[in-house]
């Protein structure tokens, strides 16, 4: 027992004589993720064990959503996308065929201004779009 501790010691005082902190944690991170060889005599209890197997879950578990995020998520935002686009296509087609916006008509609900807007005209909301709002001043 007393060599492993000095060797866990020794190879502690190693780790925090190297200088630069990329490869500690490079050589933290290798020396981690090794799963060692299998459990025997004092160390083979139910929480190393539980551990053990909660480590190989874990990288199941990364490995199918990694798989799913590839294989799944990008070919549905791909299909999405798509769709969004005809959407908005056939939802400029429709406008196309509507008249002209001085020709139409303007009901009392819209366009209602109680004072002017502090920016541009005082006429146009923030978000003002020529091609798509009207409002008529003379009537």
């Amino acid at each position: 027992m007393l060599p492993q501790r000095s060797l866990s010691y020794a190879a502690r005082r190693a780790g925090q004589q190297i200088c630069t902190p990329v490869i500690r944690s490079n050589l933290q991170r290798r020396l981690a993720s090794s799963d060692g060889p299998p459990l025997t005599g004092t160390a083979d209890n139910a929480f190393n064990r539980e551990r053990q197997a909660v480590k190989a879950h874990a990288a199941a578990t990364s490995d199918t959503w990694r798989k799913l995020s590839i294989y799944v998520t990008i070919p549905c935002l791909i299909i999405a996308s798509v769709n969004a686009h005809n959407l908005w296509s056939e939802h400029w087609e429709h406008w196309a065929h509507e008249p002209p916006l001085d020709e139409r008509p303007e009901y009392p609900y819209q366009n209602i201004r109680t004072k002017n807007y502090p920016w541009g005209n005082g006429d146009e909301t923030l978000f003002w779009n020529s091609e798509v709002n009207y409002h008529k001043k003379d009537e």
